[in-house]
């Protein structure tokens, strides 16, 4: 014979489920209000970072150019500096070792051969040549 459900029971298990609901609630809550406070902590000292390499960057501008130098003055030497196609080339060449630099490349591990030689990359494009070639004969 099933049991028979009690109302009761069902009440008081609702009563607890809604409790432990509300408890989720307010932990979930607060981990919001860390994570936000977490994020701003994060974006102030981000702020703080780049706004010391425009001091220092400015700092570099006045010492090459001196403290009178207005910011159109500023731009118009350089853009006359960057049209020079020797700096362009430095600056590119720049450009491409930091890239390096904060980018290592990317290894592939190759499986080895059953007879424990590594394939060589060339060997299958000459395979594939050849199967091409054979393809075209038969047509």
């Amino acid at each position: 014979m099933p049991r028979s459900t009690n109302i009761t029971e069902m009440q008081a298990k609702l009563a607890r489920y809604n409790e432990r609901t509300q408890e989720a609630a307010a932990t979930l809550s607060k981990l919001e209000k860390s994570r936000n406070a977490l994020k701003a902590k994060i974006d102030t000292e981000e702020h703080k970072v780049r706004t010391h390499n425009l001091c220092q960057v400015g700092g570099l501008a006045y010492k090459y150019f001196g403290d009178d130098l207005l910011p159109d003055e500023f731009k118009e030497l350089l853009d006359f500096v960057f049209s020079i196609n020797e700096v362009q080339d430095f600056i590119n060449s720049e450009k491409e070792k930091r890239f390096l630099r904060d980018n290592p490349p990317v290894v592939l591990d190759v499986p080895k051969r059953l007879d424990g030689t590594e394939p060589v990359i060339p060997e299958t494009v000459s395979n594939e040549k050849n199967s091409d070639s054979k393809f075209k004969e038969s047509a």
